[in-house]
């Protein structure tokens, strides 16, 4: 299930990240985490509980204003007021087989959507995520001059 990040689960990610070996393992987890002033941070719980965080937290999704440098590739389309960011984006990699990356990014497209905004995913932030994958779920990618950033927007 679904549902927002506490305190409680920051523990518990830091430690996934380290042993998933996610690019952004080479920061500081809970720092990576905490980075962004997050409009709002889910996490995926495999246990059917609402009430109280548990250790089966095996998923994370984030969604945050975006910085300059993703305004600067997406300007000519948007005037980055309307934007939002899908990041910090990772799945415990023995459930992918589940669709949990799939399931909290929908959620947070949804979310993006909810309050009239345009949903955005920054590659460089999701360096587990496929365009194919991407494109599936209904993001197409920007052109950019600048090779190690790959920007995708929502088209639903």
């Amino acid at each position: 299930m679904i549902r927002r990040r506490r305190a409680e689960d920051l523990d518990p990610l830091c430690a996934l990240l380290k042993t998933a070996h996610y690019p952004a393992a080479h920061l500081t987890p809970r720092g990576w985490l905490e980075e962004h002033d997050a409009e709002q941070s889910w996490v995926f719980d495999m246990a059917p509980v609402s009430v109280a965080p548990t250790k089966n937290v095996v998923g994370h999704v984030q969604v945050y204003a975006p910085e300059e440098d993703l305004l600067a590739l997406v300007g000519p389309m948007h005037d980055g007021r309307d934007l939002l960011v899908i990041g910090k984006l990772f799945v415990r990699p023995d459930t992918y087989e589940h669709g949990i990356a799939r399931f909290l990014v929908r959620e947070s497209a949804l979310y993006v959507e909810d309050r009239g905004m345009h949903p955005v995913l920054e590659h460089r932030a999701h360096g587990r995520l496929s365009t194919a994958f991407c494109e599936r779920l209904g993001f197409q990618t920007v052109t950019s001059r600048n090779s190690g950033v790959a920007v995708m927007t929502y088209t639903r």
